[in-house]
């Protein structure tokens, strides 16, 4: 493990981590955390960011020149927060390394916007970069976290609109259960340096109110039919509290037939790899994720 990687994990536990919230509590926690997690943008030479807000589509685009790949991004957040210039420099580097661009999607967040909300406008997001005459088989779907769970819950969608798929798609500790296995939650939460139990349980009640929705597969992905589904990436660490849904997701999208490229380490920490430039694991293991993309160009 870099020193890097001990230090980013000792300040979020001693920031993001706690213990013991309610469900408002933690909203409003996440929330600060979202809105005030300091911001230090590098953008590679030659990249631009463009502002795009259209009925259709409301974010960010991050671009090279003459771009070959379209990479459609949903940030993480709980499913309650989150920003789009979090991401730039991760998107900056996949938009180099790929000569792609990447769209950084907005999506309405809960509890003012309850489920199916986000999974909608990410639909949507989708929808309009068709409607732009990108091609579906140069689009790749990518998300962490919450976002994570949308990207899942898109290809379902789309699948089930019978709409062109992507060539393929990443999720990077994909939140993507509502129904969590509590024993190895309450397990992971002692080595998680970010995430709790707690958490998992309030964004749950959070983002999914109704019971009775819970078990949709564009709430619950990891519960879906992932039959027809185009190649995807997971990754996850091993010492987190969503470890438990991204292996639920494996097991579904291999019983599917799904190719699944399988990434998960020790020592490292919840969506690492959006850490560029600054964590060594992060900068290692997004040369991965471009090459799981690179091989079905």
């Amino acid at each position: 493990m870099s020193l890097q990687s001990n230090v980013f994990q000792m300040v979020s536990r001693n920031s993001i981590k706690r213990q013991g919230l309610d469900q408002q509590q933690t909203v409003k926690h996440l929330r600060f955390v979202f809105n005030n997690v300091p911001n230090i943008t590098l953008l590679p030479k030659d990249i631009r960011v463009h502002r795009i807000n259209t009925p259709e589509f409301r974010g960010e685009r991050v671009t090279v020149r003459n771009p070959e790949i379209t990479v459609l991004y949903f940030h993480g957040g709980a499913f309650v927060g989150g920003r789009t210039k979090t991401y730039h420099n991760f998107a900056s580097r996949l938009a180099k390394k790929l000569n792609a661009e990447v769209y950084l999607a907005t999506y309405p967040f809960a509890p003012e916007h309850t489920f199916p909300a986000a999974s909608d406008r990410c639909l949507q997001a989708y929808q309009y970069l068709l409607s732009q005459g990108k091609d579906a088989s140069n689009i790749v779907i990518a998300g962490d976290s919450a976002g994570g769970g949308l990207t899942l819950s898109t290809l379902l969608k789309i699948r089930d609109c019978k709409l062109p798929m992507p060539r393929c798609a990443i999720t990077m500790s994909p939140a993507s259960c509502c129904f969590p296995d509590q024993q190895m939650i309450e397990k992971h939460c002692k080595t998680d340096a970010m995430l709790t139990a707690d958490f998992v349980r309030n964004v749950i009640k959070t983002y999914v109110p109704n019971e009775s929705d819970r078990d949709h597969p564009y709430a619950s992905p990891a519960k879906g039919n992932f039959e027809g589904l185009p190649p995807i990436m997971i990754t996850v660490s091993k010492d987190e509290v969503l470890y438990g849904d991204a292996l639920k997701v494996k097991n579904r999208a291999e019983e599917a037939g799904v190719e699944i490229e399988w990434l998960a380490r020790s020592g490292v920490f919840h969506v690492w790899p959006i850490m560029v430039p600054f964590v060594p694991e992060a900068n290692r293991d997004i040369n991965k994720i471009t090459r799981f993309i690179k091989r079905y160009h």
